[in-house]
């Protein structure tokens, strides 16, 4: 067994933990078993593959913001929050690029664009967005906007890369970034926060895997 193998399965344990942790309320061990999967998916970016470049280096990068973004929300309150979004969006910039440095095809790109403009137009422009505003007023409202642009920048990368496990991850990436945002702004979802964790998890390990051409 590979060593990036080994690093996968510990990630696969931590993130299944964590399912379950959130599936029952069982805080304390969300509170582990969370960050410990995104600390060994940054293992995995560190070691899977062969990418080109400096494709790696982004990746590491891209998965630490979100270890960083996963330790911040796991915090109360308005101002964990923002440094979550923070986090995020500098992670989402991240993958962008290490999509981009791989390559970029317009048609796959294309369906990356629609697949967004679809998942943007369901609810969040007409809904979550308008909670965002109510919820924080204008501040809020416009780091919202900025980091569904972010995101969608980073999915039509992901697309664009022509790598399908890639665009996959990054699409399951930004419904879990929907869903989070639909609960925080608008309104409770039955099984929600399995529903923000298991895609987010699932996302990032594709996202990885397909970028670092596994």
């Amino acid at each position: 067994m590979t060593p990036t193998a080994l690093i996968l399965i510990v990630a696969a344990v931590a993130a299944v933990v964590d399912w379950w942790a959130v599936a029952t309320d069982r805080r304390p061990v969300e509170l582990i078993a969370k960050p410990a999967a995104m600390a060994a998916l940054v293992g995995v970016a560190a070691s899977a593959g062969s990418p080109p470049g400096d494709v790696r280096i982004w990746l590491v990068i891209g998965a630490s913001f979100g270890l960083v973004g996963d330790v911040a929300l796991l915090g109360d309150g308005e101002s964990a929050f923002m440094a979550g979004l923070a986090s995020f969006a500098l992670g989402h910039l991240a993958y962008a690029v290490a999509a981009v440095l791989i390559g970029f095809a317009p048609l796959p790109a294309l369906g990356g664009a629609v697949f967004t403009a679809l998942l943007l137009g369901y609810r969040f422009v007409p809904e979550t967005l308008p909670g965002a505003r109510d919820h924080g007023g204008p501040v809020l409202a416009g780091a919202v906007v900025v980091y569904a642009a972010v995101i969608s920048a980073m999915v039509i990368a992901s697309w664009g890369s022509g790598r399908w496990m890639a665009a996959v991850g990054a699409s399951l990436f930004a419904i879990s970034d929907w869903v989070l945002g639909y609960q925080r702004f608008v309104a409770p979802l039955r099984g929600g926060r399995v529903a923000v964790h298991v895609p987010y998890h699932v996302g990032q390990a594709l996202l990885i895997i397909g970028l670092a051409g596994v």
